[in-house]
This record gives C-alpha cells, sequence and structure tokens, in this order.
C-alpha cells in the first residue's frame, strides 16, 4: 500500500519533521509539505533534510484561516503527488499539528483491508432552513488577506464585517445549492482532515481545473475546506464507497470526524500526556492537535506504545 500523506503546515518544524520521520520510515510511505508562503521555509528544509520521500510543494500560497487558498493549496499538494511515478494508493490529508497513534504496519494495513473506501464523510446543509448551516454559505466571507492578521480597533472590525454583510446581498438568498454544466451540487460540510483513493483524487483535481463557477461559489463560504471536497464527493457517485454517506445532518464539526480524534468545546484542544489512555482507546489513526513543548510526553508515549 502507497500512500501519500499531505500536510499543510506554517509553524513547528521540529513536530513536522518528528512526523515526517515516523511515517516515511515505512517504504510505502511518503510526505508531500506545502509551506505556508508568510512563514519562513528554511527552519522546515532543515528539519526535514535528512529524511526520505519527503517532498516540499513545488509552489507556495499564503494560507489564512477560513480562506479558500487552504483549498488550492490541498489541490497543488494532490496534483504533485499525483503525478509522482510512486504512482500513490491512497492520498492522506493532515495539517500541523496531526500526529499519527498507530503503527505504519497498523495504518498500511488499515487501508488494504478496506482498498476502495473513502474517508470523507459529508453533512448535508442545502435548502436547510436551520441558520446555524444556511449561514456557512448565505454570509458572504472573505479571508485571504492580511486583515486578521493584525489587532484592528472595534471601529475596523466592525467596518470589516460591514463590508462583508453588504457583500451578502450575493450570497443571502442562495439555498446552497450550485449550478454548473447542467448539474447541481448541494452543499455538504466535514472535518478538514480525509483520506481517498487515488480515483477519486483524480476526479476532485479534474472537478477543481474543470468548474470554475464551483470555486468561484466557494471561495466565498464559510471554512471552504470544510465545504470543498465534501461537496464534490458527495454529489458524486464516489458518495456511495464513503464510510458513511446520506446521513443526516447534525452540528458540531467533532460528529463528522474521519480517520482523525479531536476535541472542540471552543476551540482545538492540545492534548497533553494525562489524555494517553483516552486518545489511544479511540478507534482512529491521528490525533489533532499536539504542540512542541506541551504534548512532547504525550508523543513520546504514544511512539513507545506503538513501537512496543
Amino acid at each position: 500500500m502507497k500512500i501519500a500523506f499531505l500536510n499543510l503546515c506554517h509553524a513547528e518544524p521540529t513536530i513536522m519533521s518528528r512526523v515526517a520521520s515516523k511515517l516515511t520510515i515505512h517504504p510505502g510511505f511518503s510526505m508531500y509539505i506545502h509551506v505556508d508562503a508568510k512563514s519562513d521555509i528554511e527552519p522546515f528544509k532543515v528539519a526535514l533534510e535528512d529524511i526520505p520521500d519527503v517532498f516540499f510543494a513545488n509552489e507556495r500560497i499564503k494560507l489564512y484561516w477560513g480562506g479558500f487558498n487552504a483549498v488550492r493549496a490541498t489541490i497543488l499538494l494532490l496534483r504533485q503527488a499525483l503525478n509522482n511515478p510512486i504512482s500513490h494508493d491512497y492520498f492522506v490529508v493532515l495539517q500541523n499539528l496531526d500526529y499519527p497513534i498507530r503503527s505504519n504496519d497498523y495504518i498500511s494495513n488499515f487501508f488494504i483491508e478496506r482498498e476502495g473506501t473513502e474517508f470523507i464523510r459529508g453533512c448535508p446543509i442545502a435548502r436547510t432552513k436551520d441558520w446555524h448551516y444556511a449561514s456557512k454559505y448565505k454570509i458572504y466571507n472573505q479571508r485571504d488577506d492580511d486583515f486578521y492578521l493584525k489587532k484592528r480597533s472595534k471601529q475596523r472590525m466592525y467596518m470589516r464585517y460591514a463590508h462583508m454583510l453588504l457583500k451578502s446581498y450575493k450570497t443571502i438568498l442562495s439555498n446552497g445549492i450550485i449550478h454548473e454544466n447542467g448539474k447541481e451540487y448541494a452543499v455538504h460540510y466535514g472535518a478538514a482532515q480525509w483520506a481517498i483513493t487515488r480515483k477519486l483524487a483524480e476526479y476532485i483535481v479534474d472537478f477543481y481545473d474543470s468548474h470554475p463557477k464551483f470555486n468561484k461559489y466557494m471561495e466565498h463560504v464559510q471554512f471552504p475546506d470544510e465545504k470543498y471536497f465534501h461537496t464534490i464527493v458527495h454529489n458524486s457517485d464516489f458518495k456511495y464507497n464513503c464510510i458513511k454517506y446520506d446521513e443526516p445532518a447534525k452540528r458540531w464539526l467533532v460528529n463528522w470526524r474521519n480517520l482523525h480524534y479531536f476535541e472542540y468545546p471552543r476551540e482545538i484542544k492540545v492534548f497533553t500526556e494525562a489524555d494517553f489512555k483516552k486518545i489511544m482507546a479511540e478507534d482512529v489513526l491521528f490525533i489533532r492537535k499536539v504542540r512542541e513543548g506541551i504534548s512532547n510526553s504525550l508523543m513520546d508515549r504514544i511512539d513507545s506504545a506503538v513501537m512496543s
């Protein structure tokens, strides 16, 4: 089983090095890394220079929390991995502070035993009357700029929100159905971390290249990387290969996890050694998230457990 791990990162090169070292020691595993263009890439190159089967993105994009550029960067990594002569069987999307909690053999066998399965769930939110869901595509969203990187006065923030509300005249009447090329695509959302087969990866890249109207719509939804891929998959025949499909809508992102365990009370929790037993009892392959100086003992304990 040949697996390409696609990792979007912006910080913590030590953790990136640790994850890459742990995974790529397996002969069938490779890692493709996109370093946010706003970040200095040199510490990553130094940390990863001696690790085999690590490929940096051919192009770098500035990434912003909640922006469409995360989709662009993921497509970039998918395209690069697909073009590699290695011919990967699965493509697994990770993010900067994810950590594997199973051995490489376990991960490889997991995908071998479930070959052909797509690990990308999708919550249907089109045509909803629930504002919690509807606001995700009815309120115009714009995050792909530097505005939120600096502390702004309340007046500037109110002006920004007012601008987005005014822009919402373009989106407020949307029912979450995208029309293009004579087809309808009902918006779905889910976790930004997922794993897909080569056939689906090829389908998604081709879709991105051939659906400019769909892409334009997705540029202004809330958290596009939690909508874009899920909407493509769950409006295609690939949905029948997913771990679950046509699920009823239910709130909160933690209900739509694929192969990751994470907790999201108000923001993503950083796990520590105190969480070890709970984490290892979960039927998942990865956790999100860990941090250098906070999760070191946890990572050490996980590594010791999966190697024993």
